[in-house]
């Protein structure tokens, strides 16, 4: 037999999950001389998936727009139904609303590039609240700490910059890296390009301009560019002086 508390929360996550009437009365009967004015709960359930929808709708705004009001109002009930709201911390309710989303998609006839797009706005949250903390000072060329590279089958990069705008995004392999800048402390999104690469791989494995440019053949004053304006960035992390 479960403990009584671990019961309570079970019967109150199921409560909260399908806010009918019935499931009150059935909250109660599971609770023999729990004396909680019934209203007071009802208004507490209210809360709770308030909360549940206005965390969904301030992390996801693009897949919101994209699926449309109505599909959007049926994704948030059923969300609310299946992942039932238990961390305290609001935002991090939204953390299961990609699976949810890829685990659905075939039954909803939403468009394809939907999981990854909400794999998308929840990484770049994500990051943007991370609490990894960022050196201050490098003895070397260093990745961001809070660098999080997402492998995902649609050009992702262009239509999130686009804020959804246009046409939906094109299939096809796309490497995007999301970070948060060291300074503004806002997160950064690029699709990986050949120099980003480059510019990861030297801080990785502790290379030199002047040996990156002997093994590759590009000119020293290109890498060194690709160097200031990455680093500028906050992609990577580079000594001062």
């Amino acid at each position: 037999m479960k403990p009584a508390l671990e019961h309570f929360f079970d019967s109150m996550g199921a409560y909260l999950a399908n806010p009918a009437p019935a499931s009150l009365e059935q909250l109660y009967a599971e609770h023999p001389g729990w004396a909680a004015p019934s209203s007071r709960v009802s208004l507490y359930g209210d809360f709770v998936r308030g909360h549940v929808r206005g965390a969904l709708e301030k992390l996801f705004p693009l897949v919101r727009s994209a699926v449309g009001p109505d599909a959007w109002r049926l994704l948030v009930e059923d969300y609310t139904r299946t992942r039932p709201a238990r961390h305290h911390e609001v935002n991090r309710l939204g953390e299961g609303f990609a699976s949810f989303l890829a685990d659905t998609l075939p039954t909803r006839g939403l468009a394809p590039f939907i999981p990854a797009l909400a794999r998308f706005e929840w990484t770049d949250f994500a990051v943007f609240a991370s609490q990894v903390e960022l050196p201050e000072q490098v003895a070397a060329l260093t990745p961001n700490p809070t660098l999080v590279v997402l492998e995902q089958s649609f050009r992702l990069c262009a239509y999130v910059r686009a804020r959804g705008a246009g046409a939906p995004p094109e299939p096809g392999e796309e490497l995007a890296l999301v970070w948060r800048h060291p300074e503004s402390l806002a997160s950064y999104y690029l699709e990986a390009t050949p120099h980003a690469l480059l510019v990861l791989k030297m801080a990785v494995e502790g290379l030199s301009a002047a040996e990156v440019s002997a093994a590759t053949g590009m000119p020293e004053a290109d890498i060194l560019d690709a160097v200031t304006r990455l680093s500028r960035d906050g992609l990577v992390l580079a000594p001062r002086g």
